[in-house]
């Protein structure tokens, strides 16, 4: 057994896009970080497709957006086709991001941008390794490897271990960690082909015209995923269909009419709906499908994991850096479990909704939703919880605040219209940094001694918290930012002078009136960060 040399700060189980995200998060903070995958080379299937706009908000932060936007396709909203023509359409318009849109991308593509940015940062990803066991002790974690084409088992050691590892995860079956739920046991089938006459491009469809219906998504190049879910009765269960099986599920379930050509992708698979209540146990955390699994619907589960990452990725690194108590990572669990928990809920609402065997329950549903999209307000509300905007990480008694009041869990609001000497930028530019960001606004009649104190006060928290000063007056200091029409003022509520302390992930970590800084010194001490 080979021992030598081998230890780490960070072995993260999985090189897929939750795995690579959460390396990137640590080595752009300076940790020593493994990731070891089993497979011998990326893989090429495309699977999640679907990019919503918060994780396109968190590419901007991590600098990889434009890459992002020039191979995917920007889909504006989605259509219901419900039996007799009746539609339903929804907009992303409405959405609060600098990214009001579901991008469409292979996860390949996705994959490949991520690995490219960490081999950047100067991590590659170990591949052909195979994590046989592992096991923990009071200064780590030892994990038995096994790599291709070496028969002798290695040791590897860690400070910490992240199982990213799928829904099979090795890492969270030999921690014993309980994953609830089912399976939805018949087969899903999806394939990338071309269509004739093509709906429009720029939304995705959900036909409904029969049960269960399928949705189809345009992509880059002409090309449309379809998926058929539920499918019942094959001759080979979980075996890939042809192109007639396709074909056949269209005709019966489409609206007629619609031919399809040229496949690239004919896959089945199984959907679950699972998920771990526990997230980490001693030096050992589980993230992404290794810790959730739930129906593509709605197209959750890769966006899911990546915020898990980057929810993650932060306090790992400030802890496995001795820089904030091993606690800091109980918050992990805290807040990413009831997120995953709200995804599966909405993901198998959608299932049920969609799959109504009954026409005369499916006329119901269909009256209803129609009903309910008519509520003011409601599109919105719908939109911006699909595109994982507003999961918060509010404990209970800030949720009694209510929703005007920015308070600690929140996502920082996005405000455009700011300028920063002759750049327009926003709330989300300000936000392109690894460290805490702490945002000193002075209010409408600005206390401009005190500002100023305020910043230099913060000063010898350089290293954890960069800091910025917006102001109506450009002139206010050097480097701040301007806010002319006190738009941002106006939406953090900080007519009056406001300090908001922006955590790396983008999330509220305090805020204060501008004259109690001691307010967010005690969070910083706290977390050492």
């Amino acid at each position: 057994m080979d021992t030598r040399g081998n230890e780490v700060q960070v072995a993260i189980v999985g090189a897929g896009p939750t795995g690579t995200m959460l390396g990137i998060e640590l080595a752009r903070r300076g940790i020593e970080v493994s990731i070891l995958d089993r497979r011998l080379e990326r893989s090429p299937e495309s699977r999640a497709i679907g990019i919503h706009a918060r994780t396109l908000e968190v590419f901007h932060q991590l600098g990889v957006i434009d890459e992002f936007l020039d191979l995917g396709h920007r889909v504006d909203g989605f259509t219901f086709h419900l039996r007799g023509q009746r539609r339903l359409r929804f907009s992303f318009g409405a959405l609060e991001s600098r990214y009001p849109f579901l991008l469409t991308l292979s996860q390949a593509e996705t994959q490949r941008i991520l690995e490219e940015q960490l081999a950047r940062l100067g991590v590659s990803v170990q591949r052909g390794v195979r994590v046989l066991d592992l096991h923990e002790a009071d200064d780590g974690v030892a994990l038995h490897l096994r790599r291709a084409g070496d028969q002798r088992e290695q040791i590897l050691r860690a400070a910490w271990v992240v199982g990213c590892d799928g829904a099979h995860s090795m890492v969270r079956r030999r921690l014993g960690l309980p994953f609830d739920g089912d399976d939805y046991a018949q087969d899903w089938l999806m394939a990338e082909v071309n269509i004739d006459p093509e709906p429009r491009r720029d939304h995705f469809h959900v036909f409904a015209h029969a049960a269960p219906p399928f949705p189809i998504f345009p992509m880059s190049g002409g090309r449309w995923r379809l998926f058929l879910p539920q499918v019942v009765n094959r001759p080979e269960e979980r075996q890939p269909p042809e192109m007639e099986e396709i074909e056949q599920l269209v005709a019966q379930r489409g609206p007629g009419g619609m031919t399809l050509s040229n496949p690239s992708l004919l896959a089945t698979f199984r959907c679950y709906r699972r998920s771990a209540k526990v997230m980490r146990r001693g030096h050992v955390l589980i993230a992404g499908d290794a810790a959730h699994i739930h129906s593509p619907a709605g197209g959750q589960g890769m966006n899911t994991g990546l915020q898990d990452a980057f929810n993650l990725g932060w306090k790992l690194a400030l802890v496995a850096g001795g820089r904030a108590p091993a606690t800091l990572l109980d918050s992990y669990q805290e807040e990413r479990a009831p997120v995953a928990a709200g995804v599966l809920a909405m993901t198998h609402g959608l299932v049920r909704t969609f799959t109504i065997a009954s026409p005369r329950m499916r006329w119901v549903r269909d009256r209803l939703l129609s009903a309910a999209v008519a509520v003011p307000g409601a599109e919105r509300r719908y939109v911006t919880r699909l595109a994982q905007l507003s999961h918060s990480y509010r404990d209970r008694d800030a949720t009694r605040i209510g929703r005007g009041a920015l308070v600690a869990g929140d996502r920082l609001p996005y405000v455009a219209g700011l300028r920063r000497g002759d750049d327009v930028v926003s709330s989300l530019d300000l936000l392109c940094t690894p460290l805490h960001t702490l945002l000193v606004l002075p209010g409408r009649s600005p206390d401009s001694a005190l500002a100023r104190a305020t910043v230099a006060r913060f000063a010898p928290w350089s290293a954890a918290v960069r800091t910025v000063l917006i102001a109506r007056d450009a002139g206010a200091a050097d480097g701040a930012v301007r806010d002319a029409a006190l738009r941002a003022h106006r939406r953090y509520g900080a007519l009056r002078g406001r300090l908001v302390l922006v955590r790396p992930d983008g999330y509220v970590a305090r805020t204060a009136p501008l004259g109690r800084p001691e307010v967010l010194e005690r969070y910083l001490r706290a977390t050492r960060a």
